[in-house]
């Protein structure tokens, strides 16, 4: 491991010849001490090595210089990937088994019971009680506030003669019934080198497929990390870069060709999607029908009370020639509205206006207040895949093309849009040749879960858009200055604008202090007031903080009902087809029907245990039997099942919830609010947020799919209006602190934006380096947008570059 660390993250700064600039570089000698310890702070056995870096590296000259360790800060998590790969290579060595227990790579070794690894792991546990004391979540998902627990928890270190801790340690094994001898025996008749074959290819396609999905340019140590967590031991580190270049041989992946960006990757795949989604509207120019005529629709607006960013976009969206067009409206600029008076006139002229929205709860907004009947883009995508895919009778299409003759299609919050997605709507716009789509939406705001920012793209490409910029939301000027100092990346004014309402806290009291101002707050203001937390872990925290005070206070109280929630893991496809990442004790969501192993569309199974070695995840029966189910098989598909993890959840009333599942039996919608009225024999009550009142009892699955709703993550909180925003910020997380979350967050509010954060001065730096800004897989291939307008030539030309077995391959993993 740390070879790999000197030949790769060992650098020096220097003075580049001619330019006097400095840079870093690297092919450095390192001094390292390594200290190998086998036993935690509380005496249980604890194999692990500290390594020593010495500032100080000497170049290929000779000369002796001092480290720059930034590179070596980056990979940090790549070298415990390495670390974890030759312990479990050594282990499989010795004839031990190896099982995967977190995504991560993470592994226990086979045989060893749990109840004897939790006796032995008494350290950890006072760490986790620690971070769950102050509303930190796990270890895993909060590494630097795991690091600061870990230092404001542990004890001085204590000497103890090994012989003694052996005997120690024997004595506890057998009060819980562990045979180590047994154990180590099996291990012996196993025993022999590992295999110089390894599984590579397999393992780098997997962790190709599981970072495309979510990003269309991910880092390469990202992807050596997860070819090495995907079977803890069955790869190397040297197997799977050799792998990786050959895939960047072949043309399946790219090195990003961008000024600044460094060890970024992209694969054909995303390239090949972007430029068909910018050549769809490309090939719609000129092929839409417009409603009215441009003098015509301003003779409309003439006396409307509308902006004049909001007369352009009507304008444009009803008397435009293109099929594509988009209205890039800024946070507050009335698009709402805007949309209202578009679909007015269009239906004034006998057209039909259908709203696509990327979740039902933005559906259920843009079909109440601008009156246009809506549904999910999902599902529109779903029930007219055939029609994406090519594969309508000639005489389907036609008869769809008529059904479809005077349709607008308007698509809000467009920025929320994976490129997949966009590239599906926009091939089914031009087959039912619609004469008009509108893409709605703010690049500035957060973008889409999956890989891509289309909508961003597009308008960089040549769509014809509207800007709407006139802001109206904010009646605090101080407030509308602080939002628009983020959109133009000045955090400094940013912050000078808000003022006192940057308030600093303890780092172990985000949530705390976050719920206390909102606690604060009279019954009426609360339901005037956003709470928003930046993780699942942090929002789950300041719910508990809320309610625990509210239960104190006689809001929430009355009989218990106890019911389990079912809380996604969040898994991408990839992840969902590896049999090790599945626990006993998890819930798996059938989304559509498996007659071969007899399970229906809509089960939801638990997990009994993992054939590891068959790669199987065994389920509990709806019968009471067993079902065997190779995930690999048969959860491939996009959206073919959901896999969740347990948790217990009270209900009394007064609770405040929201559904985390759409019931169309039921008229339920995913985010939608309720009250809980009353519990009482084995029932709950609910008040649904439209006034509509619901009886539920254990039997209804859709109980199991509900989570609190005084707080909510600021992802989820896009697309409302409240009048004041308390929002916690973490300084310094990687992923989540950035100007667009900011954006979202202090753009909420009409009147008054509070953040809460650890580190008001840190805040501010890395907003300042951090845009939160996505690369497009034609970015890092280096080539501008306008350019993918005349790629047919270039396309071809990557289409022969590219074996073609290759592609098949690498196209048919990256759609699991």
């Amino acid at each position: 491991t740390l070879e790999w660390v000197e030949r790769n993250a060992a650098e020096t700064r220097m003075s580049e010849p001619g330019t006097g600039r400095m840079i870093r570089v690297g092919d450095q000698k390192s001094v390292i001490a390594t200290f190998r310890h086998d036993t935690s702070r509380n005496m249980d056995p604890l194999l692990h090595t500290h390594a020593v870096i010495a500032n100080m590296v000497r170049g290929t000259d000779g000369k002796w210089r001092t480290m720059s360790n930034e590179k070596l800060y980056a990979q940090k998590m790549l070298i415990g990937a390495i670390y974890r790969t030759e312990l479990a290579r050594g282990l499989e060595g010795f004839g031990y088994r190896v099982e995967k227990t977190h995504a991560d790579g993470r592994f226990e070794i086979e045989g060893v019971p749990r109840e004897v690894i939790e006796a032995f792991s008494t350290r950890r546990a006072e760490i986790e009680a620690a971070m769950e004391e102050r509303g930190l979540g796990e270890t895993a998902g909060n590494q630097r506030a795991a690091q600061r627990v870990t230092l404001m928890t542990r004890d001085p270190k204590r000497e103890a003669d090994k012989s003694t801790l052996m005997a120690v340690w024997e004595k506890q094994a057998k009060e819980v019934g562990f045979d180590a001898a047994a154990l180590k025996a099996e291990a012996k008749t196993r025993s022999a080198p590992v295999k110089e074959a390894e599984p590579a290819r397999e393992a780098v396609e997997w962790a190709v497929a599981h970072l495309a999905e979510r990003e269309a340019v991910f880092d390469r140590a990202a992807l050596l990390a997860g070819a090495l967590a995907w079977r803890p031991g069955a790869v190397s580190m040297a197997g799977a870069e050799r792998e990786v270049a050959r895939l960047e041989k072949t043309g399946v992946l790219h090195a990003a060709d961008l000024p600044g960006v460094k060890d970024m990757l992209t694969t054909e795949k995303a390239v090949a999607e972007e430029r068909e989604t910018i050549a769809l509207v490309e090939t719609g120019r000129g092929r839409g029908a417009p409603a009215m005529r441009g003098r015509d629709v301003d003779r409309a607006l003439r006396n409307g009370p509308l902006t004049h960013g909001q007369r352009e976009a009507v304008k444009l969206i009803l008397s435009e020639k293109d099929r594509v067009v988009g209205v890039q409206g800024y946070a507050g600029t009335g698009k709402t509205k805007m949309l209202k008076r578009a679909r007015a006139l269009f239906e004034k002229h006998g057209y039909e206006v259908r709203g696509l929205a990327p979740s039902a709860s933005a559906a259920r907004t843009l079909e109440a207040e601008a009156g246009i009947a809506s549904e999910t883009l999902q599902r529109f995508l779903a029930r007219n895949a055939g029609v994406a895919e090519g594969r309508l009778t000639r005489g389907g299409e036609m008869k769809m093309r008529a059904a479809y003759g005077k349709t607008a299609l308007v698509v809000d919050e467009g920025s929320l849009a994976s490129t997949r997605e966009m590239r599906e709507l926009l091939r089914i716009s031009e087959v039912l040749r619609l004469p008009r789509v509108v893409l709605v939406g703010d690049e500035k705001q957060l973008d889409a879960v999956d890989a891509g920012k289309p909508f961003a793209q597009l308008q960089a490409a040549g769509m014809k858009t509207a800007v709407m910029e006139e802001i109206m939301r904010q009646r605090d000027q101080d407030l509308k200055g602080a939002v628009e100092a983020t959109l133009a990346g000045d955090v400094r004014r940013a912050f000078e604008k808000l003022g006192s309402n940057v308030a600093e806290v303890k780092p172990d009291n985000l949530a705390g202090a976050a719920a206390a101002r909102w606690l604060e707050l009279s019954p009426e203001a609360r339901e005037k007031t956003g709470l928003m937390a930046p993780s699942h872990k942090i929002r789950e925290k300041i719910n508990a903080i809320v309610r625990e005070r509210l239960v104190r206070d006689g809001a929430v109280h009355g009989p218990s009902f106890l019911t389990e929630r079912l809380v996604s893991r969040g898994y991408t496809n990839p992840q969902k087809s590896l049999a090790a990442n599945y626990s006993p004790g998890d819930v798996v969501a059938f989304h559509r029907p498996y007659k071969r192993i007899g399970v229906a569309k809509g089960d939801e199974l638990r997990v009994k245990g993992v054939d590891h070695e068959g790669g199987a995840v065994i389920l509990e029966g709806r019968g009471g039997g067993e079902v065997r189910w190779e995930p690999s098989r048969l959860a491939a598909r996009t959206g073919g099942v959901e896999v969740y993890k347990v948790e217990r959840m009270e209900l009394r009333q007064g609770d405040k919830v929201r559904w985390t599942r759409n019931d169309p039996d039921l008229g339920l919608m995913n985010s939608q609010a309720a009250e809980v009225m009353s519990v009482r024999d084995k029932r709950v009550t609910f008040r649904i947020e439209d006034g509509r009142v619901l009886d539920m009892t254990a039997a209804d699955s859709q109980l199991r799919h509900v989570d609190r709703a005084w707080a909510s993550t600021v992802h989820a909180f896009q697309g409302r209006t409240v009048d004041t925003v308390i929002a916690a910020m973490e300084a310094n997380h990687p992923e989540l602190t950035n100007q667009k979350t900011l954006y979202v967050e202090i753009s909420r509010a009409r009147d008054k934006a509070e953040l809460v954060t650890d580190d008001a001065r840190a805040l501010r730096e890395r907003l300042e380096a951090a845009t939160g800004e996505r690369i497009a897989a034609l970015e890092a291939f280096g080539e501008r947008p306008r350019d993918a307008e005349r790629t047919n030539e270039k396309a071809q030309a990557m289409e022969r570059r590219a074996p073609a077995m290759e592609r098949a391959r690498y196209d048919r993993l990256i759609e699991i």
